[in-house]
């Protein structure tokens, strides 16, 4: 499962846009909340302050978005 939830990670934080990463967010939490709830209620809590770097110019973003996101 942990490359499943790889995947789902790594569609939210490599995103063309905020509204494709709350897209990708969203179809993570649906298909994996049920299995994961502690992990993906910890994600959607800080889900403004990960997704925070689309506040920036695209051009930061390789040097702005972690790949922790715990």
């Amino acid at each position: 499962m942990q490359s499943k939830i790889k995947v789902d990670l790594h569609e939210i934080w490599m995103a063309e846009t905020r509204e494709a990463a709350y897209l990708a967010f969203d179809h993570m939490l649906k298909c994996s909340g049920a299995k994961y709830p502690q992990a993906m209620d910890c994600l959607a809590k800080d889900r403004d302050e990960l997704l925070t770097f689309y506040d920036f110019p695209a051009e930061h973003w390789m040097h702005i978005r972690t790949t922790n996101p715990i």
